[in-house]
């Protein structure tokens, strides 16, 4: 009897998931020539907390000097040029809508609300944050390592997403980071050891290449999640359990839909 009830489930579960692909790649196909409407803010909100870069920890800097300082050490959010940043990513999410067969337009005329073929991409907010990672680095061989700091660059977005009569609040974060080329020890004339570090410094350059990492993945985040909610809307209509835990990501290329957990967008409530 338990090995039924055990085997009943199992095609369950299995009838489920043939169901939420099913229903993912009606999606696909229905939604070919959408037109999204990408909104983007004013200017990015940016910030530095790095430690070396606090007024309170340069003890050693005189007053006048801290500010100069400061801007020295930061490596890119005191040199973006908004304007720029904001082009690249539109440009990237432009090009990677049309992998999907979509495209980019702007196609409220007071007469068009959002539906199923017109939808909205409001990324109403951006923040740049620079900040110090801390990283287990091996230095000289693989059973010696040290916790060494590392620059890092953290954008966070959120964004409305509409393609019918509600608004959803969703947000996603992804970071970039300095690396380390070497690391190695030496002694000084006194032989205390000391760790030599060789950094692969972040550039204003690979920040900008970030921006088209993010317009690619930002188009494909927002189809994803309106692929998972035409799933869902479909699944309850035919009174079938929604395997939220399931959550789907359509890969225009190879045209294949596969699952994820952590690869996406999150709803806020």
């Amino acid at each position: 009897m338990k090995a039924r009830l055990c085997l009943i489930f199992i095609l369950i579960i299995m009838s489920s998931c043939a169901s939420q692909k099913k229903f993912a790649y009606d999606f696909v196909n229905k939604s070919k020539g959408a037109e999204v409407a990408l909104y983007v803010p004013d200017r990015l909100m940016k910030d530095n907390v790095r430690y070396d870069c606090q007024p309170e920890n340069m003890e050693d800097v005189a007053l006048e000097d801290v500010f100069d300082v400061i801007e020295t050490r930061t490596r890119v959010v005191n040199k973006i040029d908004d304007d720029l940043f904001l082009d690249i990513l539109i440009s990237s999410f432009d090009s990677t809508l049309n992998d999907y067969g979509l495209s980019l337009s702007y196609w409220e005329d007071g007469h068009t609300n959002p539906d199923s073929l017109h939808w909205v991409v409001d990324m109403s907010h951006v923040e740049v944050l620079e900040y110090t990672e801390y990283v287990w680095t091996s230095c000289a061989t693989d059973t010696d390592y040290e916790i060494l700091p590392a620059v890092a660059v953290n954008v966070a977005a959120w964004f409305d997403l509409i393609n019918g009569d509600k608004s959803n609040l969703l947000f996603t974060e992804q970071n970039i980071y300095e690396y380390i080329r070497d690391c190695y020890y030496s002694l000084d004339t006194a032989n205390n050891v000391l760790v030599n570090v060789e950094y692969q410094y972040l550039t204003l350059e690979e920040f900008y290449d970030f921006a088209v990492v993010l317009g690619k993945l930002y188009a494909g985040y927002a189809f994803d999640y309106f692929m998972n909610d035409y799933v869902k809307r479909e699944f309850q209509k035919r009174n079938l359990e929604y395997p939220e835990e399931k959550y789907l990501r359509y890969d225009p290329y190879e045209m294949y839909i596969y699952y994820t957990r952590k690869d996406r967008l999150v709803e806020i409530d």
